[in-house]
């Protein structure tokens, strides 16, 4: 993890290790450099400033408690030589005893009214936006209220809640053309002035847009140039990006989209596919495969974490698979630009396996691949017999029905039916099949056999739940809900207690809110994002504290994510105003232990007495459970 590499750096220098402290300048040298050119305006001072932040440093270092809190350490020392340099600009400009009278209290009050009329503007913009965002969704809203009122970059937007900035960038850009398309409502808030907010999200310029586009796509050539030059080389692919740099590819600004305003510093999710899905929500949206020596904005699908399985998807589906991907251009039609192992540029969506039509480009064409790969005979080294593969067979329906071919969506169903049930991936896949082509009633034959074959299998009750319920069968879906979560068992008893510690540090425990209706919410911040859930949990807390109702929040972001995660709880507690307590770090993962949690969001009810109600509240029945049981509560 960064943070721990730094304090493995600070160890080092503190040891007398010179080298350790060059590898830290060179680290943050260019983030330093950035902000004390932002704040004092003046890129060469800026160079001058950076140098004597980090002797400072140097100087300093031994004086700092906790090596983990570096970076806010850092940014201390540079906010204050920033604030130093320009006291003393203004006082070098002219001194004061040198000035009139006359003109030091002209220049004042002229000072005085130009700090006036900026204190004003920022208030009329705020209250522009203001009311604005009442006319947007609770995702957008969110995005652009930091982003305008709490003027935060979109990459602070981005670890500040857990969601990709290409996420952020496409709420923002949602957000404004959602704003356009209200015209009326813009020139009646705005007087005339709305280009400027109109336009000054990402991706609020189509013409630049574009053009972004095209230079990112030269980019991708050239780094495709020259990776084949290292491959001539040494006869076998660059192990990252960066050791392309310098002898085969010189200028390293290549590496850099010019739609990522972040310089690749981890800003965007990179190499996503199948097998990443399950990390990337782990480490709320950030990961640690990006490279390790340089700033790239693109994802490196031949990184030494991927490497082996898109070896084999290469043999499997030939040289069209990306080989180098970006995922920076905000794009309603596509999410990521594409260079294949061929040296080709397409654009994909994100899981490029799920849409093979984008990488082979048209249906048909893909249609005649998957035909083709599948054919293969066993002994055929590019045959696809690993289960990762058992995705194609969907796929392959989904495009006979698509280019209207049901007779041979038909067929192949039928043979599948024999050759795929062999265990509970195989039942996973026909159920992904027969699901493209909505035949339920074959779903539900092929599951009752499933049942019989598993009597205790808790994947096939679940699917026979979903099953049912597409049927239509309300009262066997709730049975085999049942059957599929032991936690059914525990409505109507006592929910067992617990004793932690709370986000502030106080202790916590369920039997404290005997005599309360509470709400044990189980969450995480990148998963709530997004959703209206936060605000409509709100509006039954408010409705209902003044009468017996409580929350309990249990946060479950990751480990990993734990040492920055404490600010970004607290903001967005603070952002979306949550008065209620909330548990956090080893206690939270003690009670999704407990309580045998599964995935997220989880509400579970409790009555005064501390019996569980239901463990599967949703935001949609959240108010009338509540006021069901808060009116028991005053019955008696």
């Amino acid at each position: 993890m960064e943070r721990e590499d730094d304090v493995q750096l600070i160890y080092n220098i503190l040891s007398g290790d010179d080298e350790s402290f060059r590898v830290l300048v060179q680290k943050y040298q260019k983030n330093v450099h950035a902000l004390v050119w932002r704040k004092i305006g003046d890129f060469h001072h800026a160079e001058e400033i950076t140098q004597d932040i980090f002797l400072q440093v140097h100087k300093k270092l031994p004086t700092l408690k906790d090596p983990h809190q570096f970076l806010g350490w850092l940014y201390v020392i540079s906010n204050r030589f920033c604030i130093d340099w320009m006291r003393k600009k203004k006082w070098t400009v002219q001194s004061i005893e040198d000035t009139p009278t006359a003109e030091i209290e002209k220049s004042s009050y002229t000072h005085h009214l130009l700090e006036q009329q900026q204190a004003e503007a920022v208030e009329r913009r705020r209250g522009i936006v203001k009311k604005l965002l009442a006319k947007l969704p609770e995702s957008e809203r969110t995005v652009v209220t930091l982003y305008y009122l709490g003027e935060m970059r979109v990459k602070e937007i981005s670890k500040f809640l857990g969601v990709s900035v290409s996420t952020i960038n496409t709420r923002l850009h949602r957000a404004r053309k959602r704003l356009q398309e209200k015209e009326f409502l813009v020139q009646e808030v705005l007087g005339g002035v709305s280009e400027t907010f109109l336009t000054s999200t990402t991706g609020g310029n189509p013409e630049r847009h574009e053009r972004n586009i095209e230079l990112c796509t030269q980019n991708l050539l050239t780094i495709g140039e020259a990776i084949q030059s290292y491959q001539k080389e040494h006869e076998d692919f660059p192990e990252y990006l960066s050791d392309l740099h310098p002898e085969y590819l010189p200028d390293a600004s290549v590496f850099i989209c010019p739609a990522d305003d972040e310089d690749g510093k981890a800003g965007f999710l990179a190499n996503i596919d199948l097998v990443a899905i399950s990390k990337i929500i782990g480490r709320i949206g950030f990961l640690r495969d990006i490279d390790p020596r340089i700033p790239v904005s693109y994802g490196y699908q031949l990184a030494p974490e991927y490497r082996a399985k898109k070896s084999e998807q290469r043999l499997v589906f030939g040289d069209v698979i990306p080989l180098v991907r970006c995922q920076h251009h905000v794009n309603e039609d596509f999410d990521a630009l594409n260079l294949s192992f061929s040296s080709q540029i397409y654009r994909s969506s994100t899981i490029w396996e799920h849409t093979p039509e984008d990488m082979y480009g048209s249906h048909e064409a893909a249609l005649i691949a998957i035909e083709e790969i599948l054919a293969r005979p066993p002994d055929d080294k590019r045959y696809p017999d690993g289960k990762r593969f058992f995705h194609l067979y969907p796929q392959l329906v989904r495009l006979y029905t698509r280019l209207g071919n049901e007779q041979s969506a038909a067929a192949l169903i039928e043979r599948l039916k024999s050759d795929m049930i062999q265990d509970l991936q195989g039942y996973q896949t026909l159920f992904d099949i027969f699901k493209t082509v909505e035949r339920y009633e074959d779903l539900l034959a092929f599951f009752q056999v499933a049942e019989q074959q598993y009597p205790e299998e808790k994947f096939i009750f679940w699917k026979l739940a979903d099953i049912h319920r597409r049927l239509g069968n309300t009262e066997l879906a709730e049975v085999y809900e049942r059957k599929s979560n032991p936690r059914y068992e525990l409505v109507g008893k006592p929910v067992p207690d617990f004793s932690v510690i709370d986000l502030n540090g106080n202790p916590i425990s369920l039997r404290e809110y005997r005599g309360k209706v509470v709400l044990l919410h189980f969450w995480k911040i990148w998963r709530d994002f997004g959703t209206a859930e936060t605000s409509d949990i709100k509006k039954v807390y408010d409705t209902y504290k003044d009468a017996g109702f409580d929350i309990i929040g249990v946060c479950l972001d990751n480990e990993e994510a734990i040492m920055r995660s404490y600010t970004m709880l607290r903001n967005y507690i603070k952002v979306n105003g949550i008065q209620w307590r909330q548990i956090f770090d080893a206690a939270a993962y003690s009670l999704l232990q407990q309580y045998d949690i599964a995935g997220v969001p989880e509400l579970w009810l409790i009555d005064r007495e501390g019996k569980l109600i239901t463990h599967k509240a949703r935001r949609e029945n959240l108010e009338m459970l509540v006021a069901e049981a808060v009116k028991v509560q005053f019955q008696d």
